[in-house]
């Protein structure tokens, strides 16, 4: 059975201002005020005044500052920050692309060919010593005779010289060159004590065209002309010399590897020899009474090799 409830102006009051579900009679059945209940909300619009889940998690995770939270303009760092144009090298100041070393010349120091041929020589002129070998033909004389089995188609002869060199230009040089050669040929007999020496000096002067230079190695290839002059003693039960000139023609290369005020120079050589047999100059008791040409042929071909040091001025 259903209780009749009366309300009261003050009973509203108190609904109103309690809220709702609470009966003014202070029995709590259950019973609600619909009239006092304000109208609900549909769901969609709650969600659209508070944002919805996928609004929410639509917004980035780094939130904008606002305006008045900026840093002022005079604050905030300028737009370049290169250094300004009075600390960064000039352009005059680089190097250029023809003074810049090539890649070829990059690595091993001197082993490589690249320097300019307007860099300056710090020293123009060297004067050395060398030792020399030359490959020669063996004497052919007429007042003795040589055993074939002893003396092969080549002798070797041993010497010195000395070069002097100017460099006239970075590439080009001078130089002038006197060498010195000495074979003996001695008996086989037992108590025979015959000996036919041969002594020669050679002089000529050259041109080198340096095809190749470096900081420590450079390679110059080399051709000039000079003259010869040869001594042939005759050892024998009477003794005797000849004496002839000859002229010469040479090509070869030459490499020098400089250390500071120190060159060490190598040279190979060819050399064509030009001599007359008939101008001869004949001494002794041996060669008195006879006429007796040069042992030599008229055209020779000498190999020489030589290798020295030589001091830089």
């Amino acid at each position: 059975m259903l209780r009749r409830s009366v309300i009261t102006p003050l009973s509203l009051w108190c609904v109103v201002a309690l809220g709702p579900g609470i009966d003014p009679s202070g029995h709590d059945d259950g019973a609600t005020m619909v009239e006092a209940r304000p109208p609900a909300e549909p769901k969609s619009q709650t969600w659209a005044a508070l944002g919805s889940p996928s609004a929410s998690k639509a917004e980035p995770k780094t939130k904008a500052e606002p305006a008045s939270e900026a840093k002022p303009a005079s604050e905030t760092e300028p737009a370049s920050e290169t250094k300004p144009a009075s600390e960064t090298k000039p352009a005059s100041e680089t190097k250029p692309a023809s003074e810049a070393e090539p890649a070829s010349n990059r690595g091993r120091r001197g082993l490589t060919w690249g320097l300019s041929d307007e860099t300056p020589l710090d020293r123009r002129f060297i004067l050395g010593i060398e030792g020399v070998v030359i490959q020669a033909p063996p004497l052919r004389p007429e007042v003795v005779r040589f055993d074939p089995r002893f003396v092969g188609r080549s002798v070797s002869l041993a010497g010195l010289g000395l070069v002097a060199r100017l460099r006239l230009h970075p590439r080009i040089g001078v130089e002038a060159v006197v060498r010195s050669g000495s074979v003996r040929y001695a008996s086989q007999a037992g108590d025979n004590d015959d000996v036919v020496s041969q002594d020669q000096v050679m002089a000529d002067l050259g041109v080198l065209l340096f095809v190749a230079r470096g900081e420590i190695a450079q390679l110059a290839f080399d051709a000039g002309l000079g003259g010869m002059g040869t001594r042939i003693s005759y050892e024998l039960e009477r003794e005797g010399t000849q004496l002839f000139g000859s002229g010469l023609v040479r090509v070869g290369a030459d490499a020098e590897f400089l250390v500071k005020r120190i060159a060490f120079v190598v040279s190979a050589r060819a050399y064509g020899v030009f001599t007359d047999p008939d101008r001869v100059s004949n001494r002794g008791a041996l060669l008195d009474d006879k006429t007796v040409r040069s042992p030599v042929p008229a055209l020779q071909t000498y190999l020489v090799g030589s290798g020295g040091i030589a001091y830089r001025f």
